[in-house]
C-alpha cells in the first residue's frame, strides 16, 4: 500500500510537471506545498511499515521463546502440581496438590475468566489423575498412619 502512495504521489508531481504548475503563483505554491507534504508522509508511513513488521517478527519470536521456557518450566515442575483447565474458557490452571487435602476451604479461580474452577470442599466433581494417585500414596507412605 505504501507502494501505491508513492506511485499515486509520483504520478500527482508527474502531472505538475505536464501542466507546468510551478511554485511561482499562490495556487501553485499550495499545489507544490501539498505534494511535498504527501511525499514526505508517504516515506514516514513506509518507514512505520518496515519497523512493524520488525517487531511483528521480534514478537512472534519472544512467543516462540516463552512457549518454550513455559514447557521447560512446566515439564520440570515435581508431581506436586495438578493440572485442571477451566470449563469455562480452557485455560490451563496448576495448582499445588496440598491444596485438596486442606482443611480451609480453597477456591481456584481462573485468571482469564474469573470463574471458579476448583473448590476444595468436594462441591466439585475432581477425579484424581494417576499423578494425584501416586501423590497420595508417596503421601501415605511418608506419614504411615498407626494400625489399630
Amino acid at each position: 500500500m505504501a507502494r501505491d502512495l508513492t506511485e499515486q504521489v509520483s504520478y500527482l508531481q508527474g502531472l505538475t510537471e505536464g501542466l507546468n504548475i510551478n511554485d511561482s503563483g499562490p495556487q501553485g505554491r499550495i499545489i507544490m506545498g501539498v505534494l511535498d507534504v504527501l511525499s514526505e508522509i508517504t516515506a514516514h508511513i513506509k518507514n512505520l511499515r518496515e519497523d512493524v513488521f520488525e517487531l511483528s517478527e521480534h514478537m512472534d519470536s519472544i512467543d516462540s521463546d516463552l512457549c518454550e521456557l513455559q514447557e521447560l518450566v512446566l515439564d520440570e515442575a515435581d508431581s506436586d502440581h495438578i493440572q485442571i483447565e477451566c470449563d469455562n474458557c480452557g485455560e490451563k490452571l496448576y495448582f499445588d496438590a496440598g491444596l485438596l487435602d486442606d482443611e480451609d476451604t480453597i477456591e481456584i479461580i481462573c485468571p482469564r475468566c474469573n470463574e471458579v474452577v476448583f473448590v476444595n470442599d468436594s462441591s466439585f466433581d475432581y477425579q484424581p489423575s494417576v499423578a494425584d494417585e501416586q501423590i497420595t500414596m508417596e503421601s501415605n507412605q511418608a506419614n504411615p498412619s498407626p494400625s489399630p
